[in-house]
Parts: structure tokens; C-alpha cells; sequence
């Protein structure tokens, strides 16, 4: 198989934290003995490497030894294999004080013995001091570091030894870092319980990681930036957070040919089935034993799921109460099933997900089905109506039943019900799995494609609902269907020519509904409403209003709350375009419906909108996140996949392009899979303007060829690739011609669209400064009523602020100019350009203060550039006649080896704090990134100056002599 192991510790700062302080006192002369716990597979192992790792790098003796699993363990075997790793040639250290501790020593390495000469004392006392005495005698020249893994399976003599060595080693130069099961009963257990409580030893209990780490893992093991949806969600499912078990998954996949890679990337084919990891299914297959009874009652709790009622066991697998109670007591001891903390009376787990997985593979079909087929028996007699999980383990049952079409109706039922609830994506698994299950019942099918448009449509999910919907009309019309059936399926589809903006379609749908609904059964307030959206996306905005405030009493009528959020919400959109107190007043009112009235998806729409006000008045990021979790939770999938746009908008905004490479990296991966190019197409976009913010140039190209292809050369694309990536980067090496050029080619394929892309402002005062049509391009941005973004309207006032100069008015440009300044407050990056850029202007026509701007701007870009508008502010203030600070020298933290390699000024910061021992998310706190960011830039520094992790990042870093300053 396959070998797919991560290169890097994922999650594990603070537990690292807790061992270096003891590595740190090995140079002092002070010993220490610290106890890494976990349950099997978390990465005790994989942490205990990092120790070793990180010692020998120190200089200190490094020893290992690892106790195995057996029936009658060998003797003192972990303490023997450590010494003979190091010792096996050199022999013992010459030392005189440890002269008459060889022969006991021999009990462990007999040729340190001489021919015919006694052990020596057998006391394990005497034992324990002669292993600390030569420990000592290797750690007198840097310490010495015995590693001991696996414990749990140790002999009784070695934890006695390895007892000795915890209560006498504080004032040796010996550290002892031990590995231990603590999931599972044992002696090593026992005596680390008491080790820890007399404060002899300290105990560092490794958690399961989080999903996020999960993915991280992952990404290690396949040397990949992004992990495929379907990848993550397999391994965040059925690796229950373990490291080890992540690595056997992916290499089992691998090995079954589930997971494959390509040019572009992982690809997951789920078509070959679940590969369960060999060394896992023997585990299990040895915990279950040769018990037939054991092993047929953990079959008949596999088929409940990961989780089960016990009560149920017995009809399943024929056994009386007494029975499954005394199975159960066997299955728990074996470390194969535990009691459900949310409910012990009635529920018990599978520990792991593939543990089940590994006991269903065992079934033979005919054996499955048999079982499925009693299993649904059971469920239906205890349950009654199926309620609330229940509905969904019928389903999945009658389909391991061989029962199809009984299974796409539970399937139906169960979609319907997450609909409901507002589970989006669990309402289309069950719509999708009812769909392949139907078979030839045509009036299920139909029922089956109306609730799965209805959910796609929710889920914004335009080129699936257009599918689905161009399916069903013929399909209606054959079943004799009611109009006002067909006529809903017509007004899906007029939604979702509204989502992608073509305005013409969304009429002709709407159109054809109203025919159809002539005779009766559909509510004119929804036309309405849809109407007021085209309205608003054709300029209509009066119209739109009309009929928005016409849908609002409508609903207000028949208290129709879902038209009512539909109707404020384009209310809301009208005010965004003017005021946005106002819209949010709107959106507010939305949230405050959807809250009081349960309705789930109408509260993400509207944290989305109220996340987007603050996108375009410089709030903060903290509702964009809220809402995209919130649309994640509930399984809008596209309504998130638009958020992580704007979330790399706002960061763009910010001139944080770490922060936009992970947003619109992620916005692209979920767009893709959702198969919404122009959302794609735009975070490839915003990707180049990072990029751009980098003065990467390449790079830059690359990802706007990327945008213009998955785009199909979408105007908006290319329009937003001009305006706000090329323009930028020409903006930032001070080429205002180019930038010009590239600002007037965007703005030609964007005029006349609602596009907020906030360059806009940019060619404004570009033009202001060097085309000499600056009130024209004022007036132009201004009417386009996307003056309500913050960066547009800073930067407009500042162009506003260039032509009243021009004309003399220097009162009133100073005027503008404050306003101005102060419009750009959200982002100091962009607020002290904009001081570069009219200071120009100002020295040139004299008015306001034009060598403080250019002072204050130079303080700020002469340490992190870019360095080309440094030089302008240095050049204009020599051109004014004032005072220029002296060019300041690079940094004294970030070393010539270090720049010569490509080391960004954010890397050294990382790694600056990396030196002071903080945890990823101190950092990530400390330099206002995300925690996944912080890892991007240590898994960048790593490559770059050419170590293997973090840990050797830090000893880099100390010889090197970084620091925070």
C-alpha cells in the first residue's frame, strides 16, 4: 500500500508548549519526565518524533525504545532497545561512577558483561539507578532524551524502572518522554495516575483534532493546497479527528483506486466502494475474536448506524435482552463500542466510524439484506410514523433491503422534512439518493424532482434547478398535472435566470407561469416579488419598489412571512444603492421575521445582506463569517461559496492578500464543484489582485487566465480583472500610464453594470490626475450610485478633492480631501496611497498639506514597501522642498540568507513569533490572520530555508538570531 504521510504536526502547538519548556531545562542541568496520552492513533507517536527531533537538533543524546503487544511481554525489552539504538557500538561511557553498574546494566545489554561475571544486584531499585546513571553520564555534554512509546504494553519490570527514573530524574540532565494508551486499562496506566499525582511526572493528553486540522492532515499527506470536498468529507467522517487513521484512509483509497491524482489535482470515484485500511479491519476482526454470537450482534448494531439503540439488537439479531446486555459488556471491554454520552439509558457508539465500516464489509449481500429487511421490521414496530432520525435509517435500511422504490419513498419523506427544517444539503442527499431509486414509478419521480427543484432553488443552485426543471415540465404535462403545479416549476426557473442575471429569460418564465396560473392556485405576490428582482436587476429601481412594496402588503394579508422577507429584502437592495443605514434597517427587519418565525434560510439571507453592508461601509468581517457558517450549516452551498467571494473581497479591501489567497481560493474550489462559473471566475480574479498586492506579476497572469477560461471570458470577469488586478499592479510600481490604460479597458466592460468593484474609484482619480476629465469621471462614478462602498466613495472624494484644487478652490479641496481621508480609514495600505496620489496634485496647485501626507505615507510603505511608492513619496517631497528621512535599512530580523531566498516581510513576522514559542493561534491572533493562514506560512518558510517543520523552524530562527525586536 501506498505510504501517504503528513510532513508536518498539524494541531498539536499546545501540546508542544507543554514539552519544550522541559527540553529548554535540559541545558540548565534539570531533568524532567512528561507522559504523552491518547487514545490509539491521535499521534503520540508522531508528537514523540517531534521531541526527539527537536532534541537532537539541541545536541542531545537522543534514545529510543518502543514495547510491543504480546501475550507474555519481554523483559525490560523498551529500556533494552533504547539503550542498544545508541549504544550498540560505542558501548557504555567510561565514567568511573558508573564502573560498578555494569554488570547490573547487563541484565539489559549482556556483552556490556565480562565472561563468567555475575549480574549483579537484582533489585529493580538498583536497576532503576544504574539506567538513570548512565543516562546522566550521556547528558552531561547537551542532556539526554530517553523515549520509551507504547508503555501500555510494557512489563511490569520496565514500569518499575521507568517509575525510578520519574522520581529521581529532576536533578539529572535527562529527559524522559514517555507514550501511553489512556483510553484502555493497564499497569503503565496505574503507575502514571500515581507518577502525576505526587507531581513526579506530567501528563500531556493529546485531543482528537478538528475537522479544519482533519483537512489539514490530509493536505500534508497528498501534498496539496486544497482537498476536495468529497476527500475532506470522507476523512472528517471516518477518521474521528485521528491523524494516523486520516494517513490509512487516504493510502487505502489509493490503494483501491477511490482516490487518484491527476494534472489538475486529487480526484475522488466513490464508484469502487469504501476501502477500509487492512491494519484497522484486522484490529477489529481480532477484538471481535472467534465469538459467532459476539460478532452477529455488532453486524445487527452496524446496519442501525454509528450510533444505535440498543433495544433494538434483540429482534434483529434473535437474542434474548440478557444476551445483547452481556455482548454489549464484551464489545465495550474490547474497545469496539462505548456508551452514547448524550444518552446512556437507551444508546451505545461504534468508537470509531470504521469500525462499523469493517464489520458491515464482512456481510455477504443476501446476508445484508436478510438482516436490512428485519432491522426495518424493527424500527417500524418501535417507532410508529417514523419520527424526526428515524424516517432516514427506514430509508437507508430498506435499501440495504433490496426494497427500492420503498426506500425512495422514505427518502422523499426524510428530503421533505430537512427542507423543512431548513437542512438544505441533507434535504438534496436524500433527494438525490430517492431519484436513483425510484425506478419506473413515474408519479414518485415527479414528486421526487418538484421537492428536489424546491431545494435547489433554496440553495442557489441555478444550472441543477434549470436541469431539473426543464426534466419535470414534460413530465407534469403527461401526468395530466395541475397548471398550478407546472406554473411553480416556471417560476423556479424565473429564479434562477434572476440569479444569473438574465433579466430577458426570467420574464419569459414569469410570463409563462402567469399563463398558466390564469386559472387559479398561485399567490400573485410571489410573481410580484419576482418581478420587483428583474425590476432591480434592469435599473427599473422605481418599479422595483412598486412592486416590492405591493408583494410586502400582499404578504402582510396572509401572513405570508417568507414574501415578506422576499419583498423587504428587495427594498433592501434598493436602499444599498443610496443609504446604507437604510438597508440594513431592512435587512434587520428580515432577520427579525426569519427568527421569530423559525425560518432558517431567510436568517442566512439576511446575515448575508447585513455582511455585505458592512463589505461596502468598512465594517467589520465578523457577519460575512457568521453568515457563510451559517450558510454552511444549513447546507446552502452556493449562498457560501458566494460569501468566501466576498470575504476575499473584503480582504482585498483591506490589502491583506494572505487573507484573499485563502477566500478566494476556497471560493473557487466550492464554486467549481457547484458549477457556477462566474463565481469561480471571480475568485480566481481576486486571487490575481493578491497577487497584484504582492507585485507578483506572473502569478497575477496566471490566475486571470485561470478566471477568463472556467469564466468562458464572462465580461464581468475580465472587467473586474482590468479594473482591479493589472490596474493595481501598475498603481503599485507607480506606472500611472499603464494603470490608466488598464483602468479605462475595465471600466469599458463594466460601465452600465451594478459591478462594485471598488477601482472604480481608482480610475476616477486617476483620471482627475492625469487625464484632465476628472469632474467627468466624478460624475460618471457618482451616478452609477455605487458610491456607497466605502473605497469607491474615498476615492471619488479624493479625485473630487484634485479637480477643485485644479480650478483654485483650495478651501474647498481641502474640505473634500478630509472627508476623503476619512473615507479611507478602514485600510491604512490605501488611505496612505491616496495621500501619495494627491499630494501630487497638491504641490502642483498649491493647497493643503501635501509634505505631511507624503511624511505620514513614507513612514508607512518605506518598511514594507512596495518600494517603488516609497521612492515617489521621497522624490515628491525632494520636489516640495522638504526635509526627506533618511531610506531605512532593512530590517535586522530578517537576515540577507533569509531575504535572498524569498522570505516575505509577513513570513518573518510568522516566524518571529514562532521564535517566542507562540501556538498558531496567538499568531494568528497577534497578526490578524487566520489560523489556516499561519500554517500556509510556515509551510512556506519551511520550503524556502529548507527545513522539515516547525519545530526545526525554530531552531532555525535561534540561530539565526530572529526576533520580534
Amino acid at each position: 500500500m501506498r505510504e501517504l504521510l503528513c510532513p508536518v504536526l498539524v494541531g498539536r502547538d499546545q501540546e508542544w508548549q507543554e514539552l519544550r519548556p522541559a527540553l529548554d531545562r535540559l541545558a540548565d542541568g534539570l531533568g524532567a519526565t512528561r507522559v504523552v496520552a491518547g487514545e490509539a492513533g491521535v499521534g503520540k507517536s508522531r508528537l514523540l518524533r517531534e521531541v526527539a527531533e527537536e532534541a537532537g537538533r539541541r545536541g542531545a543524546r537522543v534514545l529510543t525504545g518502543r514495547a510491543v503487544e504480546r501475550d507474555s511481554p519481554l523483559p525490560f525489552r523498551p529500556v533494552a532497545e533504547a539503550l542498544f539504538s545508541h549504544l550498540r557500538r560505542s558501548g557504555p561511557p567510561r565514567v568511573r561512577e558508573l564502573a560498578p553498574f555494569l554488570p547490573i546494566l547487563g541484565r539489559l545489554v549482556p556483552e556490556w558483561r565480562l565472561p563468567g561475571e555475575s549480574a549483579g544486584e537484582e533489585s529493580l531499585v538498583v536497576l532503576g539507578e544504574a539506567v538513570l546513571r548512565l543516562l546522566a553520564a550521556l547528558g552531561r555534554d547537551g542532556g539526554c532524551v530517553l523515549v520509551l512509546e507504547d508503555l501500555h504494553w510494557a512489563d511490569a519490570e520496565t514500569v518499575e524502572v521507568v517509575e525510578y527514573l520519574a522520581d529521581n530524574i529532576a536533578g539529572e540532565p535527562v529527559l524522559c518522554v514517555v507514550s501511553l494508551r489512556s483510553d484502555e486499562p493497564s499497569r503503565a496506566r496505574s503507575r502514571v495516575h500515581d507518577l502525576a499525582s505526587r507531581r513526579s511526572a506530567t501528563v500531556v493528553e493529546l485531543r482528537s483534532l478538528t475537522d479544519d486540522e482533519v483537512v489539514s492532515v490530509a493536505a500534508g499527506c497528498l501534498h496539496a493546497p486544497v482537498v476536495p470536498r468529497g476527500v475532506a468529507e470522507v476523512v472528517v467522517a471516518r477518521a474521528d479527528g485521528l491523524p494516523f487513521l486520516v494517513e490509512e484512509l487516504l493510502a487505502a483509497m489509493v490503494q483501491a483506486h477511490e482516490l487518484y491524482e491527476t494534472a489538475d489535482g486529487w480526484v475522488l470515484d466513490r464508484s469502487p466502494g469504501l476501502a477500509i485500511p487492512a491494519t484497522f479491519a484486522e484490529t477489529v476482526q481480532r477484538r471481535v475474536g472467534a465469538s459467532p454470537d459476539l460478532r452477529g450482534l455488532l453486524v445487527a448494531a452496524a446496519l442501525l448506524g454509528r450510533s444505535f439503540d440498543w433495544r433494538l439488537l434483540g429482534a434483529i439479531s434473535g437474542r434474548d435482552e440478557a444476551a445483547v446486555v452481556d455482548h454489549l459488556h464484551r464489545a465495550v471491554d474490547a474497545q469496539l463500542l462505548s456508551v452514547e454520552a448524550a444518552d446512556p439509558g437507551h444508546r451505545f457508539r461504534f468508537r470509531h466510524a470504521l469500525t462499523r465500516d469493517a464489520i458491515l464489509a464482512e456481510l455477504l449481500p443476501p446476508e445484508r439484506a436478510t438482516l436490512a429487511a428485519r432491522g426495518l421490521r424493527a424500527v417500524e414496530a418501535a417507532h410508529p410514523g417514523l419520527p424526526g432520525e428515524w424516517c432516514e435509517l427506514a430509508a437507508e435500511l430498506a435499501e440495504q433491503a433490496d426494497e427500492p422504490s420503498r426506500a425512495a419513498g422514505l427518502h422523499l419523506e426524510s428530503g421533505r422534512r430537512a427542507f423543512g427544517r431548513g437542512a438544505l444539503a441533507s434535504a438534496e442527499a436524500n433527494l438525490e439518493r430517492a431519484r436513483r431509486l425510484v425506478g419506473d414509478n413515474r408519479q414518485l419521480a415527479v414528486e421526487i424532482d418538484e421537492a428536489l427543484c424546491e431545494v435547489l432553488v433554496k440553495a442557489g443552485n441555478a444550472e441543477r434547478v434549470d436541469e431539473v426543471g426543464r426534466r419535470l415540465l414534460p413530465r407534469l404535462a403527461a401526468l395530466a398535472a395541475s397548471p398550478a403545479r407546472r406554473a411553480q416549476v416556471h417560476l423556479w426557473l424565473a429564479r434562477t435566470a434572476i440569479v444569473s442575471a438574465d433579466w430577458a429569460r426570467a420574464l419569459d418564465r414569469l410570463h409563462d407561469a402567469r399563463e398558466l396560473a390564469a386559472s387559479g392556485g398561485v399567490g400573485v405576490g410571489e410573481f410580484e416579488v419576482l418581478a420587483a428582482q428583474v425590476a432591480l436587476g434592469e435599473g427599473r429601481l422605481d418599479d422595483a419598489v412598486a412592486l416590492a412594496e405591493r408583494a410586502l402588503t400582499t404578504a402582510g394579508s396572509g401572513r405570508r412571512y417568507e414574501l415578506a422577507c422576499e419583498a423587504l429584502a428587495v427594498l433592501g437592495q434598493r436602499e444599498r444603492l443610496r443609504d446604507l443605514a437604510s438597508a440594513a434597517r431592512a435587512f434587520a427587519a428580515v432577520l427579525a421575521l426569519a427568527e421569530q418565525h423559525g425560518l432558517v434560510l431567510w436568517r442566512v439571507r439576511a446575515l448575508h445582506e447585513l455582511g455585505t453592508i458592512d463589505l461596502l461601509g468598512g465594517g467589520p468581517l465578523d457577519r460575512l463569517a457568521q453568515a457563510r457558517k451559517a450558510a454552511l450549516d444549513v447546507g446552502a452551498l452556493a449562498t457560501a461559496a458566494t460569501l468566501s467571494l466576498q470575504m476575499a473581497a473584503w480582504f482585498t479591501n483591506h490589502a491583506e492578500p494572505e487573507g484573499v489567497l485563502d477566500a478566494g481560493r476556497s471560493c473557487a474550489a466550492e464554486a467549481r464543484r457547484l458549477r457556477l462559473p462566474l463565481v469561480e471566475g471571480l475568485g480566481f480574479v481576486l486571487q490575481a489582485v493578491a497577487h497584484a498586492l504582492r507585485d507578483q506579476w506572473a502569478e497575477m497572469e496566471a490566475a486571470i487566465d485561470e478566471a477568463v477560461v472556467v469564466s468562458g471570458g464572462h465580461p464581468e470577469v475580465r472587467g473586474v480583472a482590468l479594473l482591479m488586478a493589472r490596474a493595481l499592479l501598475w498603481i503599485i510600481r507607480d506606472d500611472r500610464a499603464r494603470a490608466l490604460a488598464e483602468l479605462d479597458a475595465g471600466m469599458e466592460l463594466l460601465r452600465g453594470t451594478p459591478v462594485t468593484a471598488p477601482c472604480r474609484g481608482l480610475w476616477a482619480l486617476v483620471h482627475a490626475l492625469d487625464a484632465g476629465d476628472g469632474e467627468a469621471a466624478v460624475a460618471e462614478v457618482e451616478a452609477s450610485g455605487l458610491t456607497t462602498y466605502w473605497l469607491i466613495r474615498g476615492w471619488v472624494g479624493h479625485a473630487r478633492a484634485v479637480t477643485l484644487g485644479r480650478r483654485g478652490q483650495a478651501a474647498e479641496a481641502e474640505e473634500a480631501f478630509v472627508r476623503a481621508d476619512a473615507d479611507l480609514a478602514p485600510c491604512d495600505w490605501y488611505r496612505h496611497h491616496a495621500r501619495r496620489l494627491v499630494a501630487e496634485a497638491a504641490i502642483a496647485d498649491g493647497w493643503g498639506d501635501p509634505t505631511r501626507w507624503l511624511a505620514d505615507a513614507l513612514a508607512f510603505f518605506d518598511p514594507s514597501g512596495p518600494p517603488a511608492v516609497a521612492s515617489a513619496c521621497r522624490s515628491l517631497l525632494r520636489q516640495a522642498g522638504a526635509p526627506v528621512p533618511r531610506r531605512r535599512r532593512p530590517a535586522p530580523d530578517l537576515p540577507a540568507t533569509m531575504a535572498t531566498v524569498g522570505v516575505t516581510p509577513r513570513e518573518a513576522e510568522v516566524l518571529a513569533f514562532l521564535a517566542e514559542g507562540r501556538s498558531t493561534r496567538e499568531i494568528a491572533a497577534r497578526l490578524y490572520l487566520s489560523p489556516k493562514t499561519v500554517e500556509r506560512h510556515i509551510a512556506n518558510l519551511a520550503a524556502k530555508v529548507g527545513v522539515g517543520g516547525r519545530s526545526e523552524l525554530v531552531a532555525y530562527a535561534a540561530r539565526h538570531h530572529v526576533g520580534t525586536g
